[in-house]
């Protein structure tokens, strides 16, 4: 029910993380704002929704990806991209959780919304930032997989310039590609055999083909058609010709 009080606001969780409020939710769980203690530092706590993604059937294997790609993405140390601090699982609720920097900002979703089309050289300046988070993670040998504005944060800085972090590395991977796929919105990330947000996804994701470095670059080039006109390069409300779209229909 939307008006059941959430389970996890005023707990603890691990011992260490104080949650206070709701950030966010999405299609791979919930983000808080919490106090790490005894540090009293600010983060940002999504804790993954088992149920959501795939069910608890997947055990150990799923805890192994996990803290495998968790482990990977708390060694990026690129500017514009978020900062992991901790990860881990609380063992008898089977509840998993990623501790991140907390930011203060707007989504690019929010940007485009009000202010698209960009003007060029505010898009270059954002694009550059955005190929350079890609770029580490990719010689990590990380994919992001779900690249899009809603996984984009611009923060104006002091000097007024604006600063991108990218957020969510390698956390679509652990959407289980044997479970069914949920309805969404060509603007929201779907769970299941088809991995990714329909509107930014590459070909290769459409036909649940092996993803690489690539899948990210067709998705930051969506992203910049997107920034630079203000509207998506494939325009249809439904998810299932919006993926056919990238398949064969031919670039504006």
């Amino acid at each position: 029910s939307p008006h059941r009080r959430d389970p996890f606001l005023g707990l603890t969780l691990d011992g260490k993380y104080e949650i206070v409020e709701a950030i966010a939710r999405g299609g791979m769980g919930r983000v808080y704002r919490a106090v790490q203690q005894p540090l009293g530092r600010e983060v940002a706590l999504k804790v993954l929704d088992l149920e959501q993604l795939q069910g608890k059937t997947a055990g150990g294997d799923f805890a192994k990806r996990f803290f495998m790609e968790a482990a990977a993405c708390a060694k990026l140390s690129h500017p514009n991209t978020v900062v992991v601090y901790d990860y881990g699982k609380i063992e008898d609720d089977e509840i998993f959780y990623i501790a991140m920097e907390l930011l203060r900002g707007r989504t690019l979703d929010d940007v485009v919304e009000e202010n698209a089309p960009m003007d060029p050289a505010v898009t270059i300046h954002v694009a550059l930032q955005i190929c350079g988070s890609l770029g580490e993670a990719h010689d990590s040998g990380l994919v992001h997989r779900d690249l899009k504005p809603g996984n984009a944060l611009l923060r104006v800085l002091p000097d007024g310039s604006d600063h991108v972090e990218v957020l969510d590395f390698g956390l679509a991977k652990f959407l289980d590609e044997g479970t069914e796929a949920s309805p969404a919105s060509p603007k929201l990330t779907r769970a299941g055999t088809i991995l990714g947000t329909p509107a930014y996804m590459a070909p290769e994701q459409v036909e649940a083909a092996a993803c690489d470095a690539r899948t990210d670059v067709y998705a930051a080039g969506v992203m910049l058609f997107e920034l630079l006109t203000g509207v998506l390069p494939f325009q249809h409300q439904d998810p299932g010709t919006m993926l056919r779209a990238h398949l064969v229909d031919p670039p504006p």
